[in-house]
């Protein structure tokens, strides 16, 4: 019988973590389907993002996507690179997100990040905490929205194996069918 750890553990380990790496996702065109979903979603219909002809007359010259929605991008974006799978624990917050410049529809967005800090849990020995700064840009390579983000992580199993996922086999066990 095996006994998994995880279903599925792709991501990266609390330890593996190393400052001023940056890592970087696919890119996502934001649709007008996008910015209708989240506002049906969130309830925030304004006119600057659903209402054309308003849109047309103020200075983006068009629609523009929710702020938030461009946090919410963001953050499926990065995870879209599985780097946290299996291994993360909970995000803990976004901390000094701004919004630096509109998000047109039509846009093509991605998101890079890097390790600022981490430092152990005080309350608990498994998990770790850290603190990613993230910048979201587009086409253009100009930065649309940035902040960091704080998540717990878990630590690697003493027992862990990686390149299958499983536990280290138990003394005078092979790890294979004995038929």
């Amino acid at each position: 019988m095996v006994d998994l750890i995880e279903p599925v553990v792709l991501g990266m380990w609390f330890e593996d973590f190393e400052p001023d790496v940056w890592r970087y996702s696919p890119g996502r065109t934001i649709s007008e389907a996008d910015v209708y979903l989240f506002a049906g979603l969130t309830g925030d219909h304004a006119q600057i993002h659903t209402d054309k002809l308003y849109a047309e007359k103020m200075p983006y010259g068009g629609r523009i996507a929710h702020g938030l929605l461009g946090l919410c991008i963001a953050q499926g974006l990065a995870h879209r690179t599985m780097y946290v799978q299996g291994t993360g624990f909970s995000s803990l917050g976004w901390d000094k997100w701004t919004f630096k410049k509109p998000i047109l529809m039509g846009d093509t967005v991605r998101v890079r990040w890097k390790l600022v800090s981490k430092r152990e849990s005080k309350s608990r020995p498994d998990l770790g905490i850290i603190v990613e700064y993230l910048e979201l840009f587009n086409q253009n390579g100009e930065v649309v929205q940035h902040g960091e983000h704080i998540s717990m992580m878990r630590k690697r199993p003493k027992d862990y194996v990686s390149q299958n996922n499983l536990r280290a086999p138990a003394d005078g066990q092979t790890g294979e069918d004995a038929n």
